[in-house]
Protein backbone atom coordinates (compact mmCIF):
# COMPACT_ATOMS: atom_id res chain seq x y z
CA UNK A 1 0.00 0.00 0.00
CA UNK A 2 2.65 2.61 0.56
CA UNK A 3 3.62 2.01 -2.66
CA UNK A 4 0.41 3.54 -3.80
CA UNK A 5 -0.32 5.65 -1.15
CA UNK A 6 3.42 6.74 0.19
CA UNK A 7 5.20 6.41 3.46
CA UNK A 8 2.50 7.90 5.67
CA UNK A 9 -1.24 7.13 4.94
CA UNK A 10 -4.34 6.40 6.37
CA UNK A 11 -7.21 3.70 6.44
CA UNK A 12 -10.13 2.73 8.45
CA UNK A 13 -10.12 -0.19 10.62
CA UNK A 14 -14.11 -1.08 11.27
CA UNK A 15 -14.27 1.74 13.95
CA UNK A 16 -10.84 3.35 13.88
CA UNK A 17 -8.94 5.87 12.40
CA UNK A 18 -5.65 4.15 11.66
CA UNK A 19 -2.16 6.06 10.61
CA UNK A 20 0.63 3.95 9.00
CA UNK A 21 4.16 4.86 8.98
CA UNK A 22 6.43 3.08 6.21
CA UNK A 23 10.08 3.48 5.30
CA UNK A 24 13.27 5.12 7.46
CA UNK A 25 12.56 8.57 7.01
CA UNK A 26 9.00 8.75 7.79
CA UNK A 27 9.26 6.34 10.63
CA UNK A 28 12.64 8.04 11.90
CA UNK A 29 10.90 11.60 11.69
CA UNK A 30 8.07 10.47 14.44
CA UNK A 31 9.14 8.36 16.66
CA UNK A 32 12.63 9.53 17.27
CA UNK A 33 12.33 13.17 16.08
CA UNK A 34 8.92 13.64 17.61
CA UNK A 35 9.20 10.43 20.23
CA UNK A 36 6.96 12.59 22.65
CA UNK A 37 3.95 12.72 20.42
CA UNK A 38 4.08 8.73 18.77
CA UNK A 39 4.61 7.47 22.56
CA UNK A 40 1.08 6.83 23.61
CA UNK A 41 -0.70 3.64 23.46
CA UNK A 42 -4.05 3.62 22.36
CA UNK A 43 -7.11 2.53 24.20
CA UNK A 44 -7.57 -0.66 22.07
CA UNK A 45 -10.09 -3.52 24.37
CA UNK A 46 -7.71 -6.66 23.98
CA UNK A 47 -4.54 -3.86 25.53
CA UNK A 48 -7.63 -3.28 28.56
CA UNK A 49 -7.86 -7.17 28.73
CA UNK A 50 -4.50 -7.26 29.22
CA UNK A 51 -3.55 -4.81 31.26
CA UNK A 52 -6.06 -5.23 34.38
CA UNK A 53 -4.31 -2.37 36.56
CA UNK A 54 -3.52 -0.13 34.18
CA UNK A 55 0.39 -0.80 35.28
CA UNK A 56 2.02 -2.59 32.24
CA UNK A 57 4.98 -1.56 30.91
CA UNK A 58 4.17 -2.24 27.54
CA UNK A 59 0.89 -1.30 27.17
CA UNK A 60 -0.08 1.42 29.86
CA UNK A 61 -0.58 4.63 27.72
CA UNK A 62 2.18 7.78 27.97
CA UNK A 63 2.35 9.10 31.36
CA UNK A 64 4.23 10.43 34.89
CA UNK A 65 3.68 6.96 36.30
CA UNK A 66 5.06 5.15 32.96
CA UNK A 67 7.89 7.48 32.66
CA UNK A 68 8.96 6.39 36.41
CA UNK A 69 8.37 2.72 35.66
CA UNK A 70 9.85 2.55 32.72
CA UNK A 71 13.31 4.41 34.53
CA UNK A 72 13.07 2.09 36.75
CA UNK A 73 12.99 -0.86 34.53
CA UNK A 74 15.34 0.29 32.14
CA UNK A 75 18.50 1.13 34.59
CA UNK A 76 18.39 -2.20 36.94
CA UNK A 77 18.78 -3.90 32.89
CA UNK A 78 21.59 -1.83 31.91
CA UNK A 79 23.14 -2.31 34.95
CA UNK A 80 22.85 -6.51 34.72
CA UNK A 81 24.26 -6.22 30.99
CA UNK A 82 27.04 -4.44 32.12
CA UNK A 83 27.83 -6.96 34.71
CA UNK A 84 29.85 -9.10 32.08
CA UNK A 85 31.70 -11.24 34.56
CA UNK A 86 28.09 -12.84 36.15
CA UNK A 87 26.36 -12.56 32.80
CA UNK A 88 28.87 -14.40 31.16
CA UNK A 89 29.03 -16.96 33.99
CA UNK A 90 25.01 -17.20 33.67
CA UNK A 91 24.96 -17.65 29.84
CA UNK A 92 27.79 -20.03 29.76
CA UNK A 93 26.30 -22.11 32.35
CA UNK A 94 23.31 -21.95 30.17
CA UNK A 95 24.68 -22.72 27.18
CA UNK A 96 26.26 -25.85 28.66
CA UNK A 97 22.58 -27.10 29.82
CA UNK A 98 21.00 -25.83 26.33
CA UNK A 99 24.20 -28.10 24.80
CA UNK A 100 23.40 -31.32 27.08
CA UNK A 101 19.88 -31.13 25.69
CA UNK A 102 20.65 -30.90 22.15
CA UNK A 103 23.13 -34.24 22.53
CA UNK A 104 20.54 -36.33 23.85
CA UNK A 105 18.33 -35.73 20.60
CA UNK A 106 20.84 -35.65 17.96
CA UNK A 107 20.20 -37.87 15.11
CA UNK A 108 16.29 -37.75 14.98
CA UNK A 109 14.25 -34.67 13.58
CA UNK A 110 13.79 -32.13 16.58
CA UNK A 111 11.97 -29.25 17.06
CA UNK A 112 14.30 -26.75 19.14
CA UNK A 113 11.49 -24.47 19.95
CA UNK A 114 10.96 -25.23 23.30
CA UNK A 115 14.54 -26.15 24.89
CA UNK A 116 15.11 -22.51 23.57
CA UNK A 117 12.47 -20.93 24.94
CA UNK A 118 13.47 -22.57 28.22
CA UNK A 119 17.61 -21.32 28.08
CA UNK A 120 16.75 -17.90 27.06
CA UNK A 121 13.58 -17.77 30.05
CA UNK A 122 16.08 -19.17 32.24
CA UNK A 123 18.26 -16.16 31.47
CA UNK A 124 15.92 -14.07 32.00
CA UNK A 125 14.59 -15.43 35.12
CA UNK A 126 18.07 -14.94 36.36
CA UNK A 127 18.35 -11.33 35.80
CA UNK A 128 14.62 -10.74 37.07
CA UNK A 129 14.18 -13.00 40.31
CA UNK A 130 17.85 -14.69 40.90
CA UNK A 131 16.27 -18.12 39.66
CA UNK A 132 16.70 -20.94 37.26
CA UNK A 133 14.86 -23.88 36.58
CA UNK A 134 15.50 -27.33 34.84
CA UNK A 135 14.33 -27.62 31.43
CA UNK A 136 12.01 -30.60 32.70
CA UNK A 137 10.40 -28.37 35.55
CA UNK A 138 7.03 -28.71 35.96
CA UNK A 139 6.74 -24.56 37.05
CA UNK A 140 9.22 -23.75 34.07
CA UNK A 141 6.75 -25.85 31.43
CA UNK A 142 3.25 -23.60 32.77
CA UNK A 143 5.07 -20.49 32.63
CA UNK A 144 6.13 -21.38 28.85
CA UNK A 145 2.42 -22.97 28.57
CA UNK A 146 1.27 -19.39 29.53
CA UNK A 147 3.29 -17.74 27.19
CA UNK A 148 2.52 -19.35 24.22
CA UNK A 149 -1.31 -19.19 25.27
CA UNK A 150 -1.31 -15.53 25.23
CA UNK A 151 0.94 -15.46 22.39
CA UNK A 152 -2.56 -16.97 20.62
CA UNK A 153 -4.86 -14.97 22.47
CA UNK A 154 -4.07 -12.03 21.52
CA UNK A 155 -3.52 -12.49 18.19
CA UNK A 156 -7.34 -14.48 17.76
CA UNK A 157 -8.76 -11.79 19.54
CA UNK A 158 -7.15 -8.54 17.86
CA UNK A 159 -9.98 -8.07 15.41
CA UNK A 160 -11.86 -7.02 18.50
CA UNK A 161 -10.23 -3.63 18.76
CA UNK A 162 -11.75 -2.56 15.44
CA UNK A 163 -15.25 -4.19 15.90
CA UNK A 164 -16.33 -3.56 19.33
CA UNK A 165 -19.55 -4.89 18.92
CA UNK A 166 -17.63 -8.32 18.75
CA UNK A 167 -17.02 -7.68 22.51
CA UNK A 168 -20.20 -8.84 23.30
CA UNK A 169 -20.64 -11.95 21.37
CA UNK A 170 -19.15 -15.22 22.76
CA UNK A 171 -15.20 -15.20 22.17
CA UNK A 172 -12.97 -17.93 22.93
CA UNK A 173 -9.85 -16.01 22.32
CA UNK A 174 -10.59 -13.01 24.51
CA UNK A 175 -11.56 -15.49 27.79
CA UNK A 176 -7.96 -17.45 27.11
CA UNK A 177 -6.56 -14.01 27.08
CA UNK A 178 -8.30 -12.77 30.31
CA UNK A 179 -7.45 -16.24 31.93
CA UNK A 180 -3.87 -16.17 30.71
CA UNK A 181 -3.40 -12.88 32.08
CA UNK A 182 -4.55 -13.84 35.35
CA UNK A 183 -2.20 -16.85 35.46
CA UNK A 184 0.64 -14.97 34.36
CA UNK A 185 0.23 -12.14 36.99
CA UNK A 186 -0.18 -14.65 39.49
CA UNK A 187 2.78 -16.36 38.65
CA UNK A 188 4.87 -13.38 38.75
CA UNK A 189 3.67 -12.52 41.82
CA UNK A 190 4.79 -15.96 43.31
CA UNK A 191 8.46 -15.18 42.36
CA UNK A 192 7.92 -11.87 43.55
CA UNK A 193 7.28 -12.53 46.86
CA UNK A 194 9.53 -15.06 47.27
CA UNK A 195 12.08 -13.28 45.97
CA UNK A 196 11.12 -10.51 48.37
CA UNK A 197 11.25 -12.86 51.62
CA UNK A 198 15.24 -13.28 51.07
CA UNK A 199 15.65 -9.44 50.14
CA UNK A 200 18.24 -7.68 52.16
CA UNK A 201 17.99 -4.38 53.07
CA UNK A 202 20.32 -2.48 50.46
CA UNK A 203 21.95 -5.47 48.51
CA UNK A 204 20.51 -5.44 44.92
CA UNK A 205 20.92 -8.90 43.60
CA UNK A 206 18.96 -8.51 40.30
CA UNK A 207 16.14 -6.74 38.91
CA UNK A 208 13.07 -7.34 41.24
CA UNK A 209 15.64 -6.06 44.18
CA UNK A 210 16.19 -3.11 42.32
CA UNK A 211 12.62 -2.26 42.24
CA UNK A 212 12.11 -2.94 45.90
CA UNK A 213 15.53 -0.77 46.68
CA UNK A 214 13.96 2.26 44.86
CA UNK A 215 10.54 1.95 46.38
CA UNK A 216 12.03 1.79 50.19
CA UNK A 217 14.54 4.40 49.56
CA UNK A 218 11.82 6.94 48.12
CA UNK A 219 9.52 5.87 51.01
CA UNK A 220 12.31 6.49 53.61
CA UNK A 221 12.66 10.56 52.02
CA UNK A 222 8.76 11.18 52.27
CA UNK A 223 9.30 9.67 56.21
CA UNK A 224 12.48 11.94 56.69
CA UNK A 225 10.49 14.92 55.04
CA UNK A 226 7.42 14.73 57.12
CA UNK A 227 9.34 14.25 60.28
CA UNK A 228 11.29 17.38 59.97
CA UNK A 229 7.75 19.01 60.09
CA UNK A 230 7.93 19.93 56.36
CA UNK A 231 4.40 21.34 55.13
CA UNK A 232 5.33 20.19 51.39
CA UNK A 233 4.77 16.83 50.67
CA UNK A 234 6.70 14.48 48.63
CA UNK A 235 5.20 14.37 45.22
CA UNK A 236 7.61 11.08 44.06
CA UNK A 237 4.99 8.87 42.62
CA UNK A 238 6.20 5.60 44.43
CA UNK A 239 5.25 1.82 43.43
CA UNK A 240 3.36 -0.77 45.17
CA UNK A 241 3.63 -4.46 44.68
CA UNK A 242 0.65 -4.46 42.05
CA UNK A 243 2.33 -1.95 40.41
CA UNK A 244 5.91 -3.49 39.89
CA UNK A 245 4.55 -6.98 39.00
CA UNK A 246 2.74 -6.20 35.80
CA UNK A 247 6.01 -4.69 34.74
CA UNK A 248 7.94 -7.71 35.69
CA UNK A 249 5.50 -9.84 33.85
CA UNK A 250 6.58 -7.78 30.90
CA UNK A 251 10.22 -7.57 31.03
CA UNK A 252 9.93 -11.07 31.08
CA UNK A 253 7.40 -12.43 28.37
CA UNK A 254 9.18 -9.90 26.15
CA UNK A 255 12.77 -10.60 27.08
CA UNK A 256 12.31 -14.49 26.60
CA UNK A 257 10.16 -14.29 23.49
CA UNK A 258 12.41 -12.17 21.41
CA UNK A 259 15.65 -13.90 22.17
CA UNK A 260 14.20 -17.55 21.87
CA UNK A 261 12.39 -16.32 18.60
CA UNK A 262 15.39 -14.99 16.93
CA UNK A 263 17.48 -18.10 17.51
CA UNK A 264 14.10 -20.28 16.11
CA UNK A 265 15.20 -18.24 13.12
CA UNK A 266 18.77 -18.41 12.98
CA UNK A 267 18.68 -21.84 12.85
CA UNK A 268 15.96 -22.30 9.99
CA UNK A 269 17.96 -19.59 7.65
CA UNK A 270 20.99 -21.87 8.84
CA UNK A 271 19.71 -24.79 7.83
CA UNK A 272 18.48 -23.34 4.03
CA UNK A 273 21.56 -21.47 3.94
CA UNK A 274 24.63 -24.10 4.93
CA UNK A 275 27.46 -22.46 3.17
CA UNK A 276 27.07 -19.55 5.89
CA UNK A 277 26.56 -21.95 8.66
CA UNK A 278 30.01 -23.22 7.70
CA UNK A 279 31.47 -20.18 7.10
CA UNK A 280 30.18 -19.59 11.40
CA UNK A 281 31.85 -22.95 12.12
CA UNK A 282 34.98 -21.73 10.64
CA UNK A 283 35.42 -18.87 12.17
CA UNK A 284 34.55 -20.26 15.77
CA UNK A 285 36.82 -23.36 15.68
CA UNK A 286 39.63 -20.65 14.29
CA UNK A 287 39.07 -18.08 17.06
CA UNK A 288 38.36 -20.38 19.73
CA UNK A 289 39.43 -23.61 19.10
CA UNK A 290 37.97 -26.97 19.58
CA UNK A 291 38.98 -27.52 23.68
CA UNK A 292 36.48 -25.15 25.37
CA UNK A 293 33.00 -23.19 24.38
CA UNK A 294 33.22 -19.47 23.11
CA UNK A 295 31.85 -17.15 26.10
CA UNK A 296 30.26 -13.22 26.34
CA UNK A 297 33.77 -12.28 26.03
CA UNK A 298 34.36 -13.70 23.28
CA UNK A 299 31.76 -11.75 21.03
CA UNK A 300 33.84 -9.37 19.91
CA UNK A 301 36.57 -11.67 18.36
CA UNK A 302 33.70 -13.13 16.22
CA UNK A 303 32.35 -10.81 14.28
CA UNK A 304 30.84 -12.61 11.66
CA UNK A 305 28.52 -14.32 14.15
CA UNK A 306 27.63 -10.76 15.54
CA UNK A 307 26.78 -9.80 11.67
CA UNK A 308 24.89 -12.93 11.38
CA UNK A 309 22.58 -12.02 14.44
CA UNK A 310 22.14 -8.49 13.23
CA UNK A 311 21.24 -9.83 10.03
CA UNK A 312 18.52 -12.26 11.23
CA UNK A 313 17.16 -9.39 13.14
CA UNK A 314 17.00 -7.18 9.70
CA UNK A 315 15.78 -9.82 7.45
CA UNK A 316 13.38 -11.72 9.95
CA UNK A 317 11.89 -8.50 11.73
CA UNK A 318 9.98 -10.57 14.69
CA UNK A 319 7.89 -7.51 15.62
CA UNK A 320 6.96 -6.61 11.95
CA UNK A 321 4.38 -3.81 13.47
CA UNK A 322 5.57 -3.36 16.84
CA UNK A 323 2.86 -2.82 19.08
CA UNK A 324 0.41 -0.17 18.04
CA UNK A 325 1.08 3.47 19.25
CA UNK A 326 -1.02 6.20 19.79
CA UNK A 327 -0.37 10.01 19.50
CA UNK A 328 -0.80 12.12 22.84
CA UNK A 329 -1.32 15.49 21.01
CA UNK A 330 -1.89 16.61 17.90
CA UNK A 331 0.79 16.46 15.49
CA UNK A 332 2.37 17.25 11.98
CA UNK A 333 4.24 14.59 10.11
CA UNK A 334 5.56 15.42 6.40
CA UNK A 335 2.15 17.76 5.80
CA UNK A 336 0.00 15.69 7.00
CA UNK A 337 -1.95 16.52 10.47
CA UNK A 338 -2.14 13.53 12.72
CA UNK A 339 -5.10 14.39 15.16
CA UNK A 340 -4.32 13.54 19.04
CA UNK A 341 -5.51 9.58 20.19
CA UNK A 342 -4.65 8.56 16.69
CA UNK A 343 -3.73 4.76 16.30
CA UNK A 344 -0.46 4.68 14.45
CA UNK A 345 1.02 1.46 13.22
CA UNK A 346 4.84 1.79 12.48
CA UNK A 347 5.89 -0.74 9.72
CA UNK A 348 9.22 -1.92 10.60
CA UNK A 349 9.07 -4.76 8.14
CA UNK A 350 9.28 -1.35 5.52
CA UNK A 351 12.70 -0.36 7.36
CA UNK A 352 14.35 -3.60 7.08
CA UNK A 353 13.27 -4.47 3.49
CA UNK A 354 13.86 -1.01 2.19
CA UNK A 355 15.96 -1.26 -1.13
CA UNK A 356 17.06 2.21 -0.79
CA UNK A 357 18.83 1.23 2.48
CA UNK A 358 19.63 -2.28 1.81
CA UNK A 359 20.86 -3.96 -1.33
CA UNK A 360 18.97 -6.70 -1.63
CA UNK A 361 16.92 -6.96 1.17
CA UNK A 362 15.25 -10.10 0.88
CA UNK A 363 18.20 -11.92 0.65
CA UNK A 364 19.75 -13.38 4.04
CA UNK A 365 23.55 -11.31 3.98
CA UNK A 366 25.38 -11.42 7.22
CA UNK A 367 28.21 -9.76 5.46
CA UNK A 368 26.36 -6.46 4.74
CA UNK A 369 27.21 -6.00 7.95
CA UNK A 370 30.92 -6.47 8.01
CA UNK A 371 33.46 -4.13 6.30
CA UNK A 372 36.30 -4.51 3.84
CA UNK A 373 38.31 -5.49 6.30
CA UNK A 374 36.08 -8.52 7.70
CA UNK A 375 35.25 -6.12 10.90
CA UNK A 376 31.45 -5.77 12.53
CA UNK A 377 29.60 -2.68 11.44
CA UNK A 378 27.55 -1.18 13.85
CA UNK A 379 24.30 -1.95 13.14
CA UNK A 380 23.05 1.58 14.42
CA UNK A 381 25.13 2.79 11.65
CA UNK A 382 22.27 2.12 9.46
CA UNK A 383 19.23 4.08 9.74
CA UNK A 384 17.50 1.68 8.58
CA UNK A 385 17.85 -0.55 11.54
CA UNK A 386 15.65 -0.80 14.41
CA UNK A 387 14.48 -4.21 15.11
CA UNK A 388 13.95 -3.27 18.66
CA UNK A 389 11.74 0.01 17.78
CA UNK A 390 13.19 3.21 18.77
CA UNK A 391 12.44 6.51 20.66
CA UNK A 392 10.45 6.61 24.11
CA UNK A 393 8.71 3.12 23.19
CA UNK A 394 12.22 1.30 22.46
CA UNK A 395 11.98 -2.08 24.19
CA UNK A 396 14.06 -2.00 27.23
CA UNK A 397 15.42 -5.80 27.01
CA UNK A 398 17.66 -4.71 23.74
CA UNK A 399 20.79 -5.11 25.82
CA UNK A 400 20.25 -8.47 27.50
CA UNK A 401 18.92 -9.77 24.12
CA UNK A 402 21.92 -8.80 22.24
CA UNK A 403 24.15 -10.16 24.74
CA UNK A 404 22.20 -13.54 25.08
CA UNK A 405 21.61 -14.62 21.31
CA UNK A 406 25.31 -14.34 20.17
CA UNK A 407 26.31 -16.53 22.70
CA UNK A 408 23.74 -19.11 22.78
CA UNK A 409 24.08 -18.96 18.74
CA UNK A 410 28.17 -19.56 18.77
CA UNK A 411 27.49 -22.40 21.75
CA UNK A 412 25.41 -24.18 19.36
CA UNK A 413 27.18 -23.97 16.46
CA UNK A 414 30.34 -24.75 18.26
CA UNK A 415 29.00 -28.10 19.38
CA UNK A 416 26.29 -29.11 16.48
CA UNK A 417 25.89 -28.81 12.62
CA UNK A 418 22.08 -28.67 12.21
CA UNK A 419 20.82 -30.12 8.91
CA UNK A 420 17.44 -31.70 7.39
CA UNK A 421 19.70 -34.61 5.20
CA UNK A 422 18.46 -37.90 5.60
CA UNK A 423 15.46 -36.48 7.88
CA UNK A 424 12.44 -38.52 7.20
CA UNK A 425 10.23 -36.43 3.81
CA UNK A 426 7.45 -35.45 6.37
CA UNK A 427 10.52 -33.67 8.19
CA UNK A 428 11.72 -31.93 5.40
CA UNK A 429 11.07 -28.38 4.54
CA UNK A 430 10.98 -24.95 5.74
CA UNK A 431 9.39 -21.62 4.86
CA UNK A 432 10.92 -18.64 5.80
CA UNK A 433 7.73 -16.71 5.32
CA UNK A 434 6.63 -16.97 8.71
CA UNK A 435 3.06 -16.78 10.50
CA UNK A 436 1.88 -13.33 11.58
CA UNK A 437 0.92 -12.82 15.51
CA UNK A 438 2.44 -11.27 18.58
CA UNK A 439 5.88 -11.78 16.78
CA UNK A 440 6.68 -13.67 13.70
CA UNK A 441 7.11 -16.58 14.19
CA UNK A 442 8.62 -19.67 11.83
CA UNK A 443 6.04 -22.50 11.22
CA UNK A 444 7.10 -25.41 13.27
CA UNK A 445 10.29 -27.01 11.38
CA UNK A 446 12.37 -29.78 12.22
CA UNK A 447 16.63 -30.50 12.50
CA UNK A 448 18.85 -32.92 12.49
CA UNK A 449 21.60 -32.23 14.89
CA UNK A 450 25.11 -33.96 14.33
CA UNK A 451 27.79 -33.10 16.98
CA UNK A 452 30.81 -31.65 15.56
CA UNK A 453 34.04 -33.45 17.02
Amino acid sequence: MAQKYGDVFSLMLGNRLVVVLNGVNAIQEAIIKHSKAFAGRPQLHTFQIANPYGNSLTLTDYSPQWRLSRKMSVCPIHNFVKNTDALGEKLLQESQRLIHCFKAQKGKPVNTLRPLKCATANIILNALFGVERSYDDEELGKILDVADNFRQAVHGSSHVDFLPLLKYLPNKALSNLELTMKTVLGAVTKMFEKNKESYADGQVRNIADSFISVVERETEKDRETHTAGEDTVSMAPLLSDEQIVPILGDLFGGGFETSSVTLYWTLAYLVKYPDIQRQLHKELDDVIGRERLPTLQDIASLPLLQATVYELLRVTSIAPLAVPRSTITETNIWGFIIPKDTVVFVNLWSVHHDPETWKEPDVFYPKRFLDGAGQVIDPTFHRGFLPFSGGRRKCPGEALALKTVPVFLGALLHSFRFTQDGLPAEYQGINLQGQHGLTLMPETFYVKIEERF
